[in-house]
């Protein structure tokens, strides 16, 4: 897979599951067996917009040739999908979120997985002195 394609793939889905908690956040909260109160629909919005603009510059990044801004974009989901990777495992086994979480789980851990072989197989550059 080339690494343009894996950033569509990432921003594509980023702006989906975004889009989702955004628009219909109590639907979103009830596939992962969260209460639908008013505080966790707006916090569920909170991170629809957060997942919107992660999925926008990931998506608007897919066809650049910088290795600065690659390398920077790479370890920002690296980093971001291990912290919710660590948060969903934790939400799941002390049950605040049904079986649905482990789909999330596997998501943020393939991301982080293709984050990290790009990173590893990207030629390094020296940096740059603007």
């Amino acid at each position: 897979m080339k690494l343009s394609t894996f950033f569509a793939i990432t921003g594509v889905i980023a702006l989906l599951f975004g889009a989702f908690f955004l628009i219909f956040p109590e639907l979103a909260l009830q596939q992962y067996g969260v209460p639908t109160d008013a505080h966790n629909q707006m916090q569920a919005r909170y991170f629809g917009a957060t997942l919107l603009q992660v999925g926008l510059v990931v998506w608007l990044s897919r066809l650049t040739q910088d290795a600065i801004s690659v390398r920077a974009i790479l370890i920002a989901i690296i980093v971001g999908n291990a912290f919710a990777a660590a948060i969903s495992v934790w939400a799941g086994l002390v049950k605040l979120q049904n079986a649905m979480v482990w789909g999330s789980v596997l998501l943020y851990v393939l991301l982080l997985l293709g984050s990290f072989y790009f990173l590893l197989s990207s030629p390094r550059q020296p940096a740059r002195v603007v």
